[in-house]
């Protein structure tokens, strides 16, 4: 009962905070998902988790997912009702419809590594942190049905400080150093949309799921962006239906958009930001290479 009293106290004061940032932020994330997993979800051996940062990949991993799970009918409301997301649930309350999903579970969810539990399988998907920087910014504008101002935005972003997002250092710095366990599975976004066959073929194999030859044209088809377009509404936060703003959730999903649209000192800030982190994390130039478009070494 101390325990319930706790987690109810916790969503209490954020919902009345309305946020809750810095140490404090990463205090009440630590005791809420680790009493709500202790007290409310009882993990399957064969549960897997797309856990990334926010806009590096993961709706193209949840269909891929659910086309390799399923029969590939579209006809379920919205993908949050066939992969829930896993923090967002236990925010709106007791997770108890998580028992009623069938196995293999899927779960999508942008915490970091510490605040998961241990015994699922995860994929992990990092995307060019300029292209994340852009699409970010989109989203925010989306979700909130405000046109903030791009320069600040990417700017704070580059500082780690935006509003709806963490810290893309400190989610990265939570993951990498698992990267080698044998119940994760790293994936580049960049790759998977360079060779989507070769990326079906990767999660299912990780996750033991049998691929039926038959169904990989359609499984190809549909994880592609046009029928993804096509079905955006089963993929869109949903939030921009009151905030009244005119953008798509879905927008291009290609790679190499971010450059272009940053200036040079917002791309040099990016870069400060991940060779520093490639110097504390003891990774070589060619690891963390990926996560920006120069080619020039990182640390």
């Amino acid at each position: 009962m101390r325990d319930r009293l706790v987690l109810w106290y916790l969503r209490t004061a954020l919902a009345a905070s309305g946020r809750v940032s810095g140490f404090a932020a990463s205090l009440h994330n630590s005791l809420l998902f680790h009493l709500g997993f202790k007290l409310h979800f009882k993990v399957r051996p064969d549960d897997i988790f797309v856990a990334t940062y926010p806009k590096s990949g993961t709706t193209l991993t949840q269909m891929i997912l659910y086309q390799l799970t399923t029969d590939g009918s579209m006809d379920f409301p919205h993908v949050d009702a066939v992969m829930p997301f896993y923090e967002l649930e236990f925010m709106r309350g007791l997770p108890a419809r998580f028992e009623a999903l069938p196995s293999p579970r899927v779960f999508k969810s942008h915490l970091l590594r510490e605040h998961l539990p241990d015994q699922a399988r995860y994929i992990y998907v990092t995307r060019n942190l300029e292209d994340v920087a852009v699409s970010a910014y989109h989203h925010y504008c989306l979700v909130t049905g405000v046109e903030n101002d791009f320069t600040l935005y990417t700017e704070a972003f580059a500082q780690g400080g935006v509003p709806m997002f963490n810290s893309w250092v400190r989610h990265f710095e939570s993951w990498w150093p698992r990267r080698n366990d044998p119940n994760v599975l790293f994936l580049r976004y960049e790759e998977m949309v360079r060779d989507l066959e070769g990326a079906v073929r990767r999660i299912a194999g990780f996750c033991g799921i049998p691929v039926d030859e038959a169904a990989m044209p359609r499984i190809l088809e549909r994880c592609g962006l046009e029928f993804m377009k096509r079905h955006e509404d089963k993929f869109d936060p949903r939030f921009h239906r009151i905030s009244g703003h005119q953008g798509v959730f879905i927008r291009k999903g290609g790679t190499g958009e971010g450059a272009p649209k940053l200036s040079a000192a917002q791309q040099e800030k990016l870069e400060e930001r991940v060779a520093a982190l490639a110097r504390k994390l003891g990774c070589s130039d060619r690891e963390l290479s990926g996560t920006l478009s120069r080619s020039q070494p990182i640390g």
